[in-house]
């Protein structure tokens, strides 16, 4: 069964847009924006109707903001490698570009190194310990 494509009202898309806006805005302030009656009553039934769309909108914004495993890693790199550069004023006033510095670097190995698992940490336990193992019945008064 195939469902035909709804196209958004205007009402509607204000809505997703005020409800995912920087805002934060809650249903009823999202409706009310969109200029509904009854906002309270319509945003919420926008929120079930519009879900697919809401979901739609939400994913396209999260994946665009939300930087990749690789992109880290690629940061990470070029500030290890000292690609990234910063802007430091020198004592007579002129701002220079210069490498990261070694201490931001150090800091990005151990990074990458974390996130390929190069580190293990070990700890040593120690102490005494009784254990009985019984075999067949078990009898309380032993």
């Amino acid at each position: 069964m195939t469902e035909k494509k709804k196209k958004l009202t205007a009402k509607q898309s204000t809505f997703i847009d005020a409800y995912l806006g920087e805002a934060k805005m809650n249903a009823a302030q999202a409706a009310r924006i969109a200029g509904y009656k009854h906002p309270e009553t319509q945003g919420a039934e926008n929120l079930r109707k519009l879900r697919p769309y809401i979901d739609k909108v939400m994913n396209e914004r999260h994946s665009d903001a939300i930087a990749t495993q690789e992109e880290i890693q690629e940061f990470f790199t070029s500030v290890l490698r000292g690609e990234v550069k910063e802007e430091v004023v020198s004592n007579n006033g002129k701002i220079l570009e210069v490498p990261a510095s070694t201490k931001d670097r150090l800091k990005a190995a151990e990074c990458m190194g974390r996130a390929y698992g190069m580190f293990t940490e070990r700890k040593e336990i120690s102490g005494t310990m009784d254990i009985n193992i019984g075999v067949g019945d078990y009898d309380e008064d032993d």
